[in-house]
């Protein structure tokens, strides 16, 4: 088994700023609610969009009323939704990835995630 590291300054620097990097290219919650008129449940995007999805779309949520879903937390730092009334919890990159699925969104999630753990060459730096 390999033995830890305590990472020196300047490499746990540059391992912040490779977080904070990936996650302004996330896509995450900043607000969620339900829209009773349309019968969705209304995710505010970090970066200003707003998507909705059905209550079919969403897991733990089909049956869920209208009273069920009056609070709807952003939980992980936009990562999660939680519905404490239904015990559900709703990962916000997957439920995008499977819902909106577009090629773009998946290599937008797979390089946020670091695909590089996945064994994928990570491009140098420009110089």
């Amino acid at each position: 088994m390999a033995e830890f590291e305590i990472p020196t300054p300047a490499a746990f620097d540059a391992i912040t700023r490779r977080t904070m990097n990936r996650r302004k290219r996330q896509l995450l919650a900043v607000r969620a609610q339900y829209d009773r008129r349309g019968g969705r449940v209304m995710i505010t995007l970090n970066n200003g969009a707003v998507v909705g999805f059905p209550l079919s779309a969403l897991p733990g949520l089909e049956g869920a009323t209208p009273d069920d879903l009056r609070r709807i937390e952003v939980e992980g730092g936009g990562y999660g939704l939680r519905v404490a009334n239904l015990d559900a919890d709703i990962p916000v990159p997957q439920l995008l990835a499977d819902q909106l699925g577009s090629t773009l969104m998946k290599r937008s999630l797979a390089s946020a995630n670091g695909s590089r753990a996945a064994g994928h060459p990570v491009k140098p730096a420009a110089a």
